[in-house]
Order: structure tokens, then C-alpha cells, then sequence
């Protein structure tokens, strides 16, 4: 069982999620009195001795994702996620796809997508080649099992606030093998696939470089090959090749496939297929993406084909997004002044779903044996609309009478000043 008992109920509390997504909204739930701060650890297992352990410990804000594998006298982290020197560039988004069908077939208490897409998703990014539009429906229905009722509409936020971090498409990023055949990941930051201005381009942060002495490379590889194998297994029960399982598949592989789903599950029954997780997902789907996967392996389609069919474009895939530096003087300003600013900055892109913004640094200088604060830099994130965001931006200085001594930039730009003017 990979969730105990313990962390599938702290996974229902409300607090979990932002607390997990390390969301600026988040309570704090750092005890300084507690002797150990509340951790947790999930472990998605594939059988012989292969599994994806998951290490979290909710007041640090501190997340470990370790390999089990066969030759490992221990789990060997691949990736970590925090607030300060993170590396989650573990995988790319096919690679967890395949981990979490494969672990859905193994253990029949995990659906796929469920709490293990939800959990693992920060160690997953898109890379160049990658399909938007085989995502977020994946994303939306795994955030949705885990949260009901939270967040429906165009396009969940956490799937929106995942794309926002790990969209690494046109960043460089690009796929080698190495001497010993293992695939491993670099970027190339000289790479201009976007416009000059995007110098705001996402970093790589991946133990998985090629050269690399921290990943273990071997036992990745095997996990997927385990993984692929499980997918094979399933694929390849003899009685799929029945007329009446193959033409009910015909069917269910169209773009409204997801309304035939019926008559397979009853031309299934009829040739005695049996598997549990494959019978529930299509007869008894949590999500149309639920049954999508099915039916993606019981027909032999490559990973991730149907998904687009079904569904159609991913709601993101014109969605652009600029990153900002906002540098705010504070000096004579009160106590907190530049926090204060962020909040009402975040508050107000994510009420009209423009995006968010944090403080990320300060400046001070030497003054009468101590030191004084100067100034705060912000970051920000606008999506879809830069204009707009910046109106929003203007309207909140001038709210402090601030507009005239902050500078806004494009993130990594120092040169590009962005006038900060009110619309008249």
C-alpha cells in the first residue's frame, strides 16, 4: 500500500495541498516545540524491488524523491523540491505518465490519475517534443480526485501554477545518452528559441546531467523498462484480440470514444478479461482521463495519443507568461512595507488571473554601526496579458505612492526598464 493510513487523511485535510505545492497562501505548520516536524513517506512500488519513494516533510517545506531499485543497498535520491537550493527536474512528463500507469496496474488500491500524479507532478517537466494537450487533462483530474469540488473551471490552478514551473519547452533544455547508453539531461542557455526579450527563461535544475556521479542512472533505466513491461503485460492478454474487443476499441479510440466506453466494458466481460484496474477504468471511470489511459493500452496506442483525441487542445497551449523584477525602495517606509506590497500585488494578478507575486530579495546598507533596509526586490509572474499585468502592477504602487520610485524589469534584463504609467 503506498499511502498509509496517516497520510491519506493529512492528504484530505484542507491545509495539505497548499502547504504541499508550497503556495504563498500556505499556513504555516512549523511547531517550534515539536522534537520531529511532521513527515510523512509514500512509496509507489512496481514489484521486484522497484519503487519511487516519496520523503516529505510538510513544516520544512522540504520534499525527496528516492529510487528503490534492485542493486541499491538504499533508496538513492534523484530530485528534491524546497525553497532555497531545489533540483526537481527529475523526469519528463512521458517518463511519469509511464511510472504512474504502471504503478496503477501493479496496485489496484492507486488510480491512475490520482495521488501519485498529484504528489509526483513537481519532479516532472515539459521539454521540447513534449504534447501540452496530454497533460492537463491528466493534471486536472488528479488534482481533482484529491481536492473535489476545488478549483473546477477553465483550467485548475494547480495544474496552471504546475505548467507556470515546469515549462522548460524552448529553455535549451535538450535529451543526450551517455557512454553508457542512460539518457541524461542538460540545457543550453546560449539556445534563442523565444523572443529576445525572454532572458526570463527557466533554469535547469537536475541531478540527471550527464556527468553526473549522483543519479543513478542504471536503476532509472530499469524502472522504466519494469514499467514498460508492466504495460506490455497488460497489453498483451490474448483475449484483446477478439473480434468484439477489437471493434469496441475501434470505436472507444475515436474522438468521441469516451461514449462507447459501455460497450467495452461488456465485450470485455464477454471474452473473460479480468484485469481489475483496466475492468474499473473503463467500466467504472473516477475521470473520462481514467478511461483514457485504458484504453490507450488495451488497444496498443502509444502513450498518450488518445488523450489529445479526447479531449482536444489543452486549454494552455496559447497561454504565454512573463517573469518580472520589481525593485521597491523602502527606506522611511514602515516595517514590512515590501511584504505588505507583495501581498496586495498577489492578491490582485491572482483575483484577475494575471498571476502572483513574492518578495525574493532585500538590500541594506551600513549605517551607524548597523545596517538599514533600502530595498526589496519582488518577483512577479504574469500570464496571458502583460499590459494588463502591469496596469495591475501601476494601480497598487500608486495606491503607496510608489510607482514613481520602482523599477520593473523583465527578470534578468537589467537594461529593459518598464514604464509603469497608468492608463488614462
Amino acid at each position: 500500500m503506498p499511502l498509509d493510513d496517516a497520510l491519506t487523511a493529512r492528504m484530505a485535510e484542507p491545509d495539505f495541498w497548499p502547504v504541499y505545492l508550497f503556495d504563498d497562501d500556505a499556513p504555516d505548520v512549523y511547531d517550534e516545540d515539536a522534537e520531529d516536524q511532521e513527515s510523512h513517506v509514500a512509496r509507489f512500488q512496481l514489484g521486484g524491488g522497484f519503487a519511487l519513494v516519496l520523503d516529505l516533510t510538510l513544516a520544512l517545506e522540504y520534499v525527496d524523491l528516492a529510487l528503490a531499485a534492485p542493486g541499491l543497498p538504499e533508496p538513492v535520491t534523484v530530485g528534491w523540491d524546497d525553497q532555497a537550493h531545489f533540483h526537481p527536474h527529475v523526469m519528463p512528463w512521458p517518463e511519469l505518465d509511464l511510472l504512474c500507469r504502471a504503478v496503477a496496474l501493479h496496485d489496484p488500491e492507486l488510480r491512475h490519475p490520482g495521488p501519485m500524479l498529484a504528489l509526483l507532478c513537481r519532479f516532472a517537466f515539459l521539454a521540447d517534443g513534449d504534447d501540452l494537450d496530454g497533460v492537463t487533462p491528466l493534471l486536472d483530474a488528479a488534482f481533482g480526485l484529491m481536492r473535489p469540488g476545488d478549483g473546477e473551471g477553465w483550467v485548475r490552478a494547480e495544474t496552471r501554477d504546475w505548467f507556470d514551473l515546469r515549462d522548460l519547452r524552448g529553455t535549451g533544455v535538450a535529451w543526450t545518452s551517455r557512454a553508457d547508453g542512460h539518457r541524461a539531461v542538460d540545457q543550453h542557455r546560449g539556445d534563442q528559441h523565444r523572443d529576445d526579450h525572454r532572458d526570463d527563461r527557466l533554469p535547469l535544475y537536475s541531478l540527471r546531467a550527464p556527468g553526473s556521479e549522483d543519479f543513478p542512472f542504471a536503476g532509472w533505466s530499469a524502472l522504466l523498462a519494469r514499467a514498460r513491461e508492466r504495460i506490455d503485460i497488460a497489453a498483451g492478454d490474448r483475449t484483446l484480440r477478439a473480434p468484439a474487443v477489437r471493434h469496441a476499441l475501434d470505436r472507444c479510440t475515436a474522438p468521441d470514444g469516451y461514449e462507447h466506453l459501455a460497450a467495452l466494458a461488456d465485450a470485455l466481460t464477454s471474452v473473460g478479461y479480468s484485469h481489475p484496474v483496466l475492468m474499473r477504468a473503463v467500466a467504472q471511470p473516477s475521470h473520462r482521463a481514467e478511461a483514457c489511459w485504458a484504453v490507450e493500452t488495451l488497444s496498443g496506442l502509444p502513450q498518450g495519443e488518445l488523450v489529445p483525441r479526447w479531449f482536444g487542445p489543452s486549454p494552455l497551449a496559447d497561454s504565454e507568461s512573463w517573469r518580472l523584477s520589481l525593485t521597491l525602495p523602502v527606506a522611511e517606509r514602515p516595517w514590512r512595507f515590501g511584504q505588505q506590497v507583495a501581498e496586495e500585488l498577489s492578491t490582485a494578478l491572482q483575483k484577475a488571473g494575471l498571476g502572483r507575486a513574492e518578495v525574493a530579495g532585500s538590500m541594506s546598507r551600513p549605517e551607524g554601526g548597523g545596517y538599514v533596509h533600502t530595498e526589496d526586490r519582488l518577483s512577479l509572474l504574469i500570464r496571458d496579458d502583460l499590459a494588463l499585468g502591469v496596469t495591475v502592477i501601476a494601480r497598487i504602487l500608486h495606491s503607496h505612492r510608489a510607482e514613481e520610485s520602482a523599477t520593473l524589469r523583465h527578470a534578468g534584463k537589467e537594461g529593459e526598464v518598464i514604464p509603469l504609467r497608468l492608463p488614462t
